[in-house]
């Protein structure tokens, strides 16, 4: 009896060996496996035996593996048993410190026993009031950012000693900020369920853990390189394969997606692909230089040596005279497309504005000389309808035809904006402005007297982006008079506008409308105006959006007249 006594203690040290080093019988030596082999086959192996073969025929018998299964759930109680005890401790240890609180201060306490009250209520989860709360992801909780969470999800501002008295209160060790830790004892001790990060698993399978692996290797590589834009258009080329790098760097070889790459110079792209490595490719004239190798460090310094040409470029007629379908036309709808060079073209509509595309297979890439380049109009397609080239986006509800006129004459630049006459071509959720022109000569400027209009004038009449960037360069801050129509959160701005407001609306009488950001601090002035009411501010012109033809303004101290 003694024997089988000391023997199930010995075996009770191998399913603890197992439970700290792995699911595996390769974590024991020779002498623990001929233990298993006794226990559940009836016999221990002979010594002339390979220990692989021993490992392999004993992970075969469902004894075993029945065996192995067991001591994973035990594992698993145990780990959920630390857990919860765990828990128990760091939610007594809030508890005390809140006792303690309590005493000491027992108008920090009530506050915070009301802002516990309100998450409860709020019907948020502790990771998602978390994410709101630390805005910065710094791991420290400020007042600020406690008074912007009730702000954003109340709609209310909580008075500055409320919030000075909750943070306070949840700065248990008293050190004068609140820390990420503290901030969770005290959900935990309020009754929310907190998801610490959870230990990893050290039982999944050998197959799952070196994909695991993988997968860490091919995001350490993409974290770890430097990031460029490259090129900035979609490059397709063919050694066979038709290969196309889309413009977010996804790789995809022959319509599949084979991976998400980065461009690691200007000109190199790289993308980790299972069975493959890390491909390298580096833009050529005449289409890629390839290669793939074997590790991260060869990336960068790698010299490819197999060319991959661009796909045979369209076949069809490119330059001459194109017409859009829209209706009606002004002068940006009627197009001549020279060839100055193989490959490189001029885009020039009948008011004279122009800029540069770049052929690649059937595909025109625009350069960013285009006005529409930062609204999203990045490229157009080539395509064959009826023997006569059509160009279409993706992006734009707007078509443009070879015409049979090759050489329609481009009328001079006409400047004169028809108010009444805007062409909307719709690209992916916004709108493209195209101002109708008349055939006058005389320039028409509107009747604007206040200094902010003539800036925006100016800004209409821009076509290249660092034209419009000049001018907003050269703005100053002054008193602005806005009929208001309608409000907005101001979600993408920075520093002090963010999570303010956005009042929009007619600048100075017409004819310009603007929006203009205003600080958080103003959000219940802004909540209470009433459409058509006059509002007078001090603000300065920040953005141009050629797309919408819009200004954007910041502004400060805002008043009903």
């Amino acid at each position: 009896m003694q024997g089988n006594g000391v023997r199930d203690m010995a075996f009770k040290k191998i399913e603890e060996k197992m439970m700290e080093k792995g699911i595996n019988l390769a974590v024991l030596d020779n002498k623990e496996l001929a233990e298993v082999a006794l226990r559940f086959t009836g016999d221990a192996p002979p010594e002339h035996i390979p220990r692989e073969t021993v490992i392999q025929i004993l992970s075969e018998q469902e004894s075993v593996q029945n065996w192995a299964v067991s001591v994973k759930d035990k594992i698993g109680k145990r780990a959920a048993d630390a857990a919860k005890n765990e828990i128990r401790e760091r939610v007594e240890s809030a508890r005390s410190s809140a006792n303690s609180v309590i005493q000491n201060d027992p108008m920090a306490a009530q506050m915070a026993e009301r802002f516990g009250e309100w998450l409860q209520k709020s019907g948020f989860t502790a990771a998602q009031l978390t994410e709101m709360l630390d805005s910065d992801a710094d791991g420290i909780i400020t007042t600020e950012e406690a008074t912007t969470l009730v702000r954003t999800l109340a709609n209310v501002d909580p008075p500055s000693w409320v919030m000075d008295n909750v943070t306070k209160f949840l700065d248990a060790d008293k050190s004068g900020q609140v820390t990420i830790k503290e901030w969770f004892d005290f959900l935990e001790s309020i009754g929310f369920e907190v998801n610490h990060t959870p230990p990893a698993d050290e039982f999944e399978d050998l197959e799952i853990e070196i994909e695991s692996d993988k997968k860490a290797i091919e995001k350490s590589t993409a974290l770890s390189l430097p990031t460029h834009t490259g090129p900035n258009r979609v490059i397709k080329f063919s050694d066979g394969n038709a290969k196309e790098i889309q413009l977010d760097g996804t790789f995809l070889v022959g319509g599949n997606r084979l991976g998400q790459g980065n461009w690691v110079s200007d000109s190199r792209f790289t993308v980790y692909i299972e069975g493959w490595n890390w491909w390298v490719g580096e833009l050529t004239s005449d289409g890629m230089m390839t290669i793939c190798v074997e590790n991260q460090d060869q990336i960068l310094s790698v010299e490819p040596n197999n060319l991959e040409p661009f796909i045979p470029l369209f076949e069809g007629q490119i330059a001459g005279f194109y017409v859009s379908d829209i209706e009606p036309k002004n002068d940006w709808h009627y197009v001549h497309i020279t060839e100055n060079s193989p490959g490189n073209f001029t885009w020039k509509n009948r008011a004279n504005a122009d800029w540069s595309l770049t052929l690649t297979g059937n595909v025109f890439h625009l350069s960013d000389d285009c006005p529409y380049y930062k609204d999203g109009l990045r490229f157009w397609n080539l395509t064959n309808e009826g023997g006569k080239t059509v160009l279409t986006s993706p992006t734009v509800a707007e078509k443009y035809y070879l015409s049979d006129e090759r050489d329609y004459p481009l009328h001079g630049a006409v400047s004169k904006p028809v108010k009444e006459a805007t062409i909307h071509s719709q690209l992916s959720g916004f709108t493209l402005n195209h101002d109708s022109f008349s055939g006058e000569d005389e320039e028409f400027i509107p009747d604007i007297n206040e200094y902010t209009e003539q800036m925006i004038y100016e800004l209409e009449k821009s076509r290249l982006s660092s034209e419009s960037q000049d001018i907003i360069d050269r703005c100053e801050e002054r008193s602005v008079v806005l009929k208001f129509e309608e409000s907005s959160r101001t979600l993408l701005a920075s520093g002090e506008y963010r999570g303010g407001s956005t009042i929009q609306g007619e600048i100075d009488g017409g004819p310009y409308t603007a929006e203009i950001r205003l600080v958080s601090d103003e959000n219940e002035f802004v909540e209470s105006l009433k459409k058509g009411q006059m509002i007078t501010c001090q603000a300065k012109i920040i953005r141009w959006s050629s797309g919408l033809r819009q200004a954007t303004l910041e502004g400060r101290n805002p008043v009903i007249n």
